[in-house]
Parts: C-alpha cells; structure tokens; sequence
C-alpha cells in the first residue's frame, strides 16, 4: 500500500500482518528505507496519511471554496484587546449549510501577532467576561450559559499580555459531538474516496474545520502567517493533531492531553484502548477502525506517525502526570518514536530524554522542536500550561 494504492485495493484489517513494536517512520510500507527528506516527502509522508485516513479517521473534503464575512470589532479586556468576529461560509454548498462562527482576540498595541487556533467547548463568549462577544446560535445550542467561565482555561489576558492572540469557535459549528450521521457538515459531501466504512468521523471533520480557521486567519492582517499555533485538550486536541499534521502551513502544534487517537500509541496501551474508544465514540472515527479493537498490533500505522507528519515543525505535548487516562508514559514513547523523522528533515527535535515536569524552563537548551511538558494536574488546561506553552512558542515562533 502507498499513496497511489486505490481506496478499494487497500488490504482489509485482517490481512494485515501484526507487529507488535511500533511501525518504524523511517520505513515503507513495502519494506525499503526512507533515507533522504525528498522520499520522506514525496513517499513516506504521503502513504502514512493515506493510512491514517483509510483505516483510522476517515477520508475529508479537499479545501472548499470559502467566503468569509465580517462581523463586528471592537475593543476587549479594558481596551488592550481586539476582539474580531468572522464568519465562514462554504460558497459551494446549500445555504442551509453549517457555518463557522470565528473569534478572534489580538493584542491591540500590535500590528501582526501569532496566533493559537483551536476549538472551545463551551462557546465564544466563555473565553471572557464581556458582553461584546456574540453567543452564536450553536453555542447557545451546545455550549454554556454563563460568560467567561473558561476564562482561567483558555488564559486570553495572559496571551495578549505576552504578544499573542487566540482564534476560536466552537466544534459544533462543524458537528456535534454525538453519533449522528444527519448532523454536521459531514451530510453535505457524499462523493468522497474509499468504501463506505471509511468516511470522515467526528476527528477528521473537526480537523477540517479547523483548516478553515487557518484559510480565515491567513486572510486577517491583523495575524503573522508564519505564526499559526494549533492547540487542543482532549478530544479536540486529537482534532489539533490531525489538521496540523495534515496542513503544513500550521507552523506550531500542541496536542494537550490528547490520549488515545491523539498523541498515544494504540499499542501497549493499558489505559483507554482502541476497542474502549471505538464503543465509548463510535462517531469520533471512521467504521474501519473498531475492527482494530483487540489487536491494535494490526494497524499499519499508530500515534508516533501522526506526530511525525508534523515534522520539521515544532510540536509541544502537554501532559498530566495524574491523568492516567490519556496515558503520558506512552504519550512520549510516542514523541520519541517520531523523533527520527526530525533529525532526518535537519531539525534537533528531543534534547535530552524529552521530558520536562512543572518547574522545568522552557528554554533552547531544555528543548528542541519536539518535547513533552508535565504538569501534576489530572485534566485540565490552566496559566502554568500556558505559562511553558507561551515559551515554548517564543523559541519557534518569535
């Protein structure tokens, strides 16, 4: 199998041989060695995202034609921030079709800034206290009631004082995070490749939808298009990891806390396996998946390899060492696997072991561009998150 193999000749999950270890990056599908970053290129990174989309996320849209249309701007948090409204149309689709309700929070003393991307589940208008910020009818709908009840979670004050800003919308705008195949924009794109079994899921559609937010952010002056973060917890931070390992005009990505079908392998897995996630959120991933269920040791593909797709760029895994869940141990058996596909493409991705906890600095001699940061919290994102994150970004991003 490779980028070129059709949907339909793909080998199904049992004629898969098993493999215990994790699949090496740095070797082909049919056996030969990736030895230079023009095969990784033209090659490897091609075959192991059509993988990840035949046998685990689903097959998305290519890029829609898009209008962008302008809301308000106004001043936010006593005048030191701007806060932009937009919102994103799919011009080829019916009128009835989902929207994504962007906001987007910029210092207001900068011209052009970097700029955190990433989906909220609880509404724009939770990320501050501030009537200027609109609650849109899907935050109204699948959100919370009060203002800025995220606001010691998504830290705004902190970006803006620190040069940075954020951009986000909610992930129903794009679908609900429920089993309904009616929902969503998912109806609204039949012709897309593969068997039935391996249409887009949940993940891959909130990943698509994401791109979007960086097809907008591009357009907005106001953002430095060498500077686009991607970030998410949970399960919107497997969303993070998969856009950003699919669109590489993303320049930073943080997976927080993504467990299984995020940054942690499916094999060896004691925590939340892929038969326990298929059965918990049948509708976050392709049909093909759950067949995996069991024997993990089948798929041709695991987690490492999502992070390597992201290579060279800089990605920061954000962990916590209570959150037994998601698994941080394997999280960075993970990070190291990928490590060999940075130092190929020319970049020091692990300094050291990788691992840095709490009070660690973040700093060009603790880190690389790859790394994983933790923190003795269980699941949760907070200022001290923040606090490495922001370094972090500092070092890659200026």
């Amino acid at each position: 199998m490779d980028q070129t193999t059709a949907p339909a000749d793909v080998p199904t999950p049992s004629a898969i041989p098993a493999r215990s270890a994790l699949p090496d990056p740095l070797v082909a599908f049919d056996g030969t060695a990736v030895e230079t970053a023009d095969e990784w290129d033209v090659r490897r990174r091609p075959e192991i995202q059509r993988a990840f989309e035949h046998y685990v996320y689903g097959y998305a849209p290519d890029a829609p034609a898009i209008e962008i249309g302008t809301g308000q701007s106004t001043a936010v948090l006593d005048g030191r921030a701007t806060l932009e409204e937009r919102t994103i149309y799919f011009t080829d689709l019916p009128a009835d079709a989902p929207t994504i309700e962007l906001a987007v929070f910029t210092p207001a003393d900068r011209d052009s800034v970097p700029v955190f991307l990433g989906l909220n589940n609880g509404g724009n208008h939770a990320i501050i206290d501030d009537p200027a910020v609109t609650i849109t009818d899907t935050a109204a709908e699948f959100g919370v009631e009060d203002r800025g009840v995220a606001s010691e979670y998504w830290c705004v004050e902190q970006l803006i004082e620190r040069g940075y800003g954020l951009a986000t919308f909610h992930p129903a705008d794009i679908g609900p995070d429920r089993d309904d195949p009616t929902e969503g924009i998912q109806p609204y794109y039949a012709d897309l490749p593969g068997p039935a079994p391996t249409r887009w899921g949940t993940i891959a559609a909130w990943a698509w939808g994401l791109r979007r937010g960086v097809d907008a952010l591009l357009e907005n002056p106001r953002v430095r298009d060498d500077g686009i973060a991607v970030i998410g917890h949970s399960r919107l931070g497997k969303a993070a990891l998969l856009a950003g390992a699919f669109d590489e005009r993303i320049d930073l990505v943080v997976p927080h806390q993504s467990g299984t079908g995020g940054v942690t392998p499916a094999r060896d897995n004691d925590q939340e396996t892929v038969a326990a996630i298929t059965e918990a959120f049948p509708h976050w991933f392709n049909d093909l998946f759950p067949a995996f269920g069991g024997r993990p040791e089948r798929l041709p593909v695991d987690q490492h390899l999502l992070v390597a797709l992201v290579a060279p760029r800089p990605l920061l895994d954000t962990e916590g060492t209570r959150d037994y869940w998601t698994n941080p141990g394997r999280a960075l058996d993970s990070i190291r696997a990928a490590d060999p596909v940075y130092d190929l493409l020319g970049e020091d991705g692990l300094v050291g072991d990788g691992l840095l906890y709490g009070d660690d600095k973040v700093t060009a001699g603790t880190v690389g561009t790859l790394a994983q940061y933790r923190r003795e919290t269980e699941h949760t994102l907070n200022q001290g998150y923040w606090d490495a994150i922001l370094d972090f970004a500092d070092l890659h991003l200026g």
